[in-house]
């Protein structure tokens, strides 16, 4: 944890306003001085945007054991997972218990109907798979014309590719999307990826209201 605050210059402060835990007993995790409970993690999970396997994972050499590690596994129960989302879009990363995972699976429930709602085409590293649980999305790519998915159809594409999923009707469209990569800590530079994405979009929504 203090590894992670330090690469985003997070105080202590900080930390415990986007997770709810009070500076002192993060010190005390910190320095060992107590285990944090079940609920404190998955709180720290939730506000740092990380996942249980990074957090946990401990020194270098710990890590390097884990991923020497065969037959890992991970089951995600329905209604699990850690959520992040506005007004748009409700991301649910599925399986987080496993840290480096070069496949990253997610439920994106679709909200938006319009590019100018989430800010035009975004792009991140590596390939992406989606298949379409509930609804018809509009699948925009800067490469091909807009085209209609519906409950059933799928899709495999570039991420690097600037993309963007779109609902069609009143209703949010549900989809089941694989992310995967080469790059170390795939999840983490997806979340970090969507945090700046929101944050930046939630502030122009802030500032066009005023």
């Amino acid at each position: 944890m203090r590894e992670r605050r330090a690469y985003h210059g997070w105080t202590l402060a900080d930390v415990s306003e986007k997770t709810g835990i009070s500076k002192s007993t993060l010190s005390k995790i910190e320095n060992d001085l107590i285990s944090p409970s079940y609920q404190s993690i998955l709180q720290l999970c939730a506000g740092l945007g990380i996942e249980i396997g990074d957090l946990i994972a401990g020194s270098k050499r710990n890590s390097e054991e884990l991923k020497r590690l065969s037959g890992r596994r991970s089951i995600s129960y329905r209604q699990s997972g850690l959520t992040m989302g506005d007004d748009n879009f409700t991301y649910t990363y599925l399986c987080t218990d496993i840290a480096h995972k070069r496949i990253v699976p997610m439920i994106i429930e679709v909200r938006a109907n319009s590019l100018n709602e989430v800010g035009g085409l975004w792009s991140h590293v590596g390939e992406e798979f989606l298949y379409v649980l509930e609804g018809t999305v509009e699948l925009h790519t800067e490469a091909y014309e807009p085209t209609k998915l519906s409950a059933g159809d799928s899709a495999y594409f570039d991420s690097t590719m600037g993309h963007a999923y779109l609902a069609t009707g009143d209703k949010p469209v549900k989809l089941l999307v694989s992310c995967s990569s080469a790059t170390p800590n795939l999840a983490q530079t997806l979340r970090e990826v969507l945090l700046e994405r929101l944050e930046g979009r939630n502030s122009k929504e802030h500032v066009s209201d005023q």
